[in-house]
């Protein structure tokens, strides 16, 4: 072989072999970069699962920690905190307590259950260990929502399965007491959910709210109307003590009020937009009336208690007046109940409850954590002595004295007392406000 030849021969030899040792190397590259992805996936997969793992593990922990509180004593009873505020607990239901309602005498507090049982609770002997009770057995339904008729004679009830009202009527008082007798049926009302029924104090008319309206019946069963109220979806919709208005507040920021109107011979006329609440920053969650249909509380999602003064000349298009807005000291879902002389507004979230003076919108209570479940209603007595709460799944009533609203009213009575313009006068305001004192020397300073 030629020396040229042999040069040809290493020289292609040599390429070769450079050949093969940057493939491998580009090969070796290639594998460590695949296997690096590999393992960043396997890595990244791991984070995700772990933290799935924790987001779990810190919701289970959240939705059981307001249980930590209450211990289990037999099948699905709990033993509740107590409180020097604490009138009495009523039990018996034995599923979820979904509505409460006083009569107007206040002498009886009705419940409905999902134990498909509605119930009346003597407010006598408050003392006792066990409290009295009637119940009246709803078939193979239970009663959502509940009322009492204005002259309580009878409790009116919504049937979540069957979408309509039933009317469970009352005997007279007599020396056994009362019971449940005859029941009267509405027809069918909708498909849609309703979320709350009221009926007028003058007897007039019964209102439902549904998710996207409310409907006015009169208390035959014949709907006399049925008002959108372009805020779906609706949240609570209820009827003014006066019987003159009907408030539905939902999605919207805005609380809108109707009014339903009626000839001087008692024959409906319409229902009209009358006036709105505006303030919040989100959606309403809840709004009540005090008795006198002058003031309202509402509760938002924002986080907000609002007072409002709706005395005003609304024909005129004159706003209601914002009075106070306080903020809540937790966010869940939340009930707003004011009471019935609007000195107080009691709010409930979730398993608590907060007491505000409606003049000066600070909390005058902090009653927190005390049902085992989500609040589910509540309901004041007529003459502003106590407040009822119904905690949903502990299956439990807790009665609550009104010890904010007595309170409030030495205050007032102070404030006033050396503006009397007579001896007489002084004299029977030195007596309330010496009564009072000793009302609130029965319950401990908390």
């Amino acid at each position: 072989m030629s020396d040229a030849a042999a040069l040809y021969t290493a020289l292609i030899a040599g390429a070769t072999v450079l050949l093969v040792i940057l493939l491998l190397s580009w090969l070796k590259k290639s594998t460590g970069k695949a296997t690096e992805e590999k393992e960043r996936e396997q890595n990244i997969k791991q984070e995700s699962e772990d933290e799935k793992e924790k987001t779990q593990e810190d919701q289970e922990r959240i939705k059981s920690k307001p249980l930590k509180k209450w211990k289990q004593t037999s099948g699905k009873k709990w033993t509740l905190p107590s409180h020097p505020w604490l009138a009495a607990d009523f039990k018996g239901h034995t599923e979820a307590v979904v509505s409460l309602d006083f009569d107007i005498s206040g002498k009886y507090l009705a419940s409905s259950s999902e134990d498909r049982t509605i119930r009346l609770w003597s407010m006598k002997d408050l003392n006792d260990k066990e409290h009295k009770y009637i119940r009246r057995s709803v078939e193979l339904d239970h009663a959502s929502h509940i009322k009492f008729s204005p002259d309580s004679t009878a409790v009116i009830g919504y049937l979540s399965n069957e979408n309509k009202l039933q009317i469970y009527r009352i005997s007279k008082p007599s020396q056994t007491g009362v019971n449940f007798t005859d029941v009267i049926e509405f027809p069918v009302v909708c498909n849609l959910d309703v979320i709350s029924i009221g009926i007028a104090s003058t007897g007039k008319f019964v209102m439902i709210g549904t998710t996207t309206a409310f409907q006015i019946w009169t208390t035959k069963g014949e709907i006399l109307a049925t008002v959108e109220t372009h805020q779906t979806p609706n949240t609570c919709a209820v009827v003014s003590h006066c019987g003159s208005f009907v408030a539905c507040a939902g999605f919207t920021p805005d609380v809108k009020i109707w009014e339903v109107e009626f000839a001087k011979g008692g024959e409906f006329v319409k229902v009209s937009s009358a006036m709105q609440l505006k303030g919040h920053q989100a959606s309403v969650l809840s709004v009540s009336f005090s008795s006198d249909s002058q003031r309202m509380a509402s509760v938002s999602k924002d986080g907000s208690v609002k007072i409002w003064d709706i005395n005003v000349r609304y024909k005129q298009r004159e706003d209601p007046k914002q009075l106070r807005t306080a903020s809540l000291p937790e966010q869940g879902p939340s009930i707003v109940a004011i009471s019935p002389d609007g000195r107080v507004t009691v709010v409930a979230v979730n398993c608590s409850i907060y007491i505000y003076s409606s003049t000066s919108g600070q909390i005058m209570q902090s009653l927190t954590e005390v049902h085992g479940g989500g609040i589910t209603s509540l309901a004041w007595e007529p003459a502003s002595i106590y407040f009822a709460s119904a905690g949903g799944l502990d299956r439990y009533i807790r009665l609550w004295n009104n010890v904010a609203g007595q309170k409030i009213l030495l205050d007032e009575l102070k404030d006033k007392l050396p503006k009397a313009t007579s001896e007489a006068l002084k004299r029977r305001m030195q007596q309330q406000i010496e009564e009072t004192e000793n009302r609130l020397k029965t319950f401990q300073q908390t």
